[in-house]
């Protein structure tokens, strides 16, 4: 991918730098098996949860099968959000991973052509602007036997959309899953910020450190043209693995 947003000065080669390893690395593959082309995922949204979310995004890449994992990480994870009631779908289209509650469902991954009924079906999800999450901080854990693993979730919310936000953070959850720094049993704890600044951030932004966390990293919605840190998630593997 070239041609990347040259971003802010204060940060901006640090952002620029760690853009353009993840692009690399997604270049490169996870090296885990077969290569289907253009996969993608849609994700039904009723009503928003944050929890819930975040912990069906972890545990849906978790599910995913070993032969669709490498063609959807090379896509970068594309996903869609689409608003409707996932039960009133689901005999045409059924889903993968479907929450507890019945308000969020994932299907895929698969071809575009795949998807393209459902997303003709439903609208895009909008939800409101600013996205409106939990004040406090919030723990999550994916499902599975107790693992003892922690990861910390750093997210920017300042004038970001709903919309926006799915996008970020499914990103960001997914694709940690699927180059394993995230796995079931693990306790996700997320904290919301207006802003990620990239300089409190300078380790988890290093190129060294890549292969050892995630980041997301995209145009700011004020300024396309000006790269942003909207998410950093850094695994603490002390308390389970000795």
């Amino acid at each position: 991918m070239s041609g990347l947003p040259a971003g802010a000065p204060a940060g901006a080669a640090a952002l620029r730098a760690a853009a353009l390893s993840r692009v690399a690395a997604v270049r490169a593959g996870l090296g885990a098996g077969p290569v289907p082309r253009g996969l993608g995922v849609a994700v039904v949204v009723a009503d928003l949860d944050i929890a819930a979310f975040v912990r069906g995004a972890a545990q849906f890449a978790v599910g995913v099968p070993a032969d669709l994992r490498e063609g959807w990480y090379r896509t970068f994870t594309r996903t869609v959000f689409l608003a409707g009631r996932p039960e009133a779908v689901a005999v045409r289209h059924p889903h993968r991973l479907v929450t507890p509650d019945g308000n969020l469902a994932w299907y895929g991954p698969a071809a575009r052509g795949a998807l393209l009924p459902l997303s003709r079906l439903l609208r895009s999800f909008q939800g409101p602007r600013p996205v409106e999450v939990p004040t406090g901080p919030l723990t999550v854990t994916v499902p599975g036997p107790p693992s003892g693993r922690t990861a910390q979730v750093s997210v920017a919310v300042g004038g970001v959309s709903t919309g926006a936000y799915l996008v970020h953070v499914h990103h960001l959850i997914a694709e940690a899953v699927l180059r394993g720094l995230v796995g079931p049993g693990d306790t996700l704890r997320v904290g919301h910020r207006r802003s990620l600044d990239p300089a409190q951030f300078h380790d988890a932004l290093d190129p060294a450190r890549a292969g050892a966390v995630q980041t997301r990293i995209a145009g700011s919605g004020s300024d396309p043209d000006r790269l942003a840190l909207f998410g950093v998630l850094t695994p603490d593997r002390s308390e389970g693995d000795h």
